[in-house]
């Protein structure tokens, strides 16, 4: 079964609830450099690939789940722009969520983009979702900037209702009005919203949670562990924190919550798979799997349990954070010292950790910690250890 999104896909730029989506048109027509901001689920990406199926134009993508390092940046959209397509068509580059280029994984990737912005003659656009982002700074001297504001309540409920109509879905005007209002200008989170409370033919907002987008940490956990609902992963919708540290959260405070043991297991298996998750995104660089990371973390949990908890908790977060830090500090003069003998032994600095307590013995004589360069700390650290 398709969904809501793919099936109401818009058909030309006219479909797109944007004011200012003629501005977009005319500077990709001109092919300009452009930077299209606007919050999550404003049409941004869709409005580049209606103009593009439009204009005939080839939409090249880079997204958040490629790996956009120097080299990468310069094999793919260097290329793209002195090459013509195979088919004959201009050609548009799409650079998606460009204020989340990573340090670590795009290594260079900003730097490779602004020079072939500098030199480009085909049109890149880039999105973002925040205006004031400092990652930002230089690419809008490069670009024009366009703001897409959020999808206002009229445009949204007006968009649910003729997909009722297609859809042959019986529903309330209130119902609608009130789910268009809870998604807060997030029109891709009201069709999958849409698409969720249909039963049958029929509107049924009880399975609707509430997006309150100024929710805290505690609210969101209460809403989670002590509700059993399949709909829990949006209570996480409204937190500004990253997904690692609630799961540490969500960790910390099952046992706190949860009493019987076989909801505990239950609890732990399914943030376990969660962790799986994670791990295949940090691996794989693969963005997608973070859904479903954030499912098993949030609902999974929520319908761990056989029934609700009803006592008060008072939510803790995590000491895990610290006591790793503690262990690190206790551990770095041992860090220190073998990276010295790594260099000295031209040996990998694993292998001098794992052997650590050979070496230690052959660093007591005067000469080789002299070679070594050793501090009074570091000598000290050796004659305790």
């Amino acid at each position: 079964m398709k969904s809501f999104i793919e099936k109401n896909k818009p058909k030309n730029s006219n479909d797109i609830p944007q004011d200012n989506i003629n501005l977009l048109k005319d500077l990709i027509l001109k092919k300009k450099h452009i930077l299209l901001v606007g919050p999550v689920g404003s049409c941004k990406t869709s409005a580049i690939y209606t103009i593009a199926e439009e204009l005939d134009y080839e939409v090249l993508e880079l997204n958040a789940s490629d790996v956009r390092n120097k080299g990468n940046v310069e094999k793919i959209i260097g290329e793209a722009c002195k090459q013509i397509s195979l088919f004959g068509k201009k050609r548009l580059i799409l650079i998606d969520e460009a204020e989340e280029l990573s340090g670590i994984y795009d290594r260079g990737g900003s730097s490779a983009i602004y020079s072939i912005i500098q030199e480009s003659k085909t049109s890149i656009v880039m999105t973002a979702n925040d205006i004031g982002s400092d990652k930002l700074k230089e690419l809008k001297k490069l670009s024009e900037t366009i703001i897409f504001d959020k999808i206002n309540t009229k445009k949204i409920c007006d968009i649910l209702k003729n997909i009722c109509i297609k859809e042959n879905v019986i529903s309330d005007d209130n119902d609608l009005r009130k789910m268009a209002i809870q998604c807060n200008g997030d029109l891709r989170a009201a069709l999958n919203d849409l698409q969720c409370c249909i039963i049958g033919k029929k509107l049924e907002l009880e399975g609707l949670g509430f997006r309150d987008y100024e929710t805290d940490i505690n609210n969101s956990l209460r809403c989670i562990l002590k509700t059993k609902t399949i709909n829990a992963i949006r209570y996480i919708d409204s937190l500004d924190m990253n997904p690692d540290e609630y799961f540490l959260w969500i960790d910390e405070n099952i046992p706190h919550e949860y009493i019987k043991s076989e909801d505990i297991f239950s609890s732990y298996e399914r943030l376990a798979k969660s962790n799986i998750f994670t791990s295949r995104i940090r691996r794989q660089q693969y963005w997608r799997f973070l859904y479903y990371s954030l499912f098993f973390a949030t609902s999974g949990v929520s319908l761990a349990k056989e029934k609700p908890y009803t006592e008060v908790i008072k939510y803790k977060r995590s000491i895990r954070p610290l006591r790793i830090w503690q262990s690190n500090m206790k551990n770095q003069k041992k860090k220190d010292i073998a990276l010295k003998i790594s260099k000295l032994t031209h040996t990998s600095f694993k292998g001098v950790i794992k052997n650590f307590n050979y070496y230690k013995n052959f660093i007591s004589l005067n000469s080789i910690s002299n070679e070594l360069k050793l501090n009074e700390d570091e000598l000290n650290y050796l004659k305790r250890y």
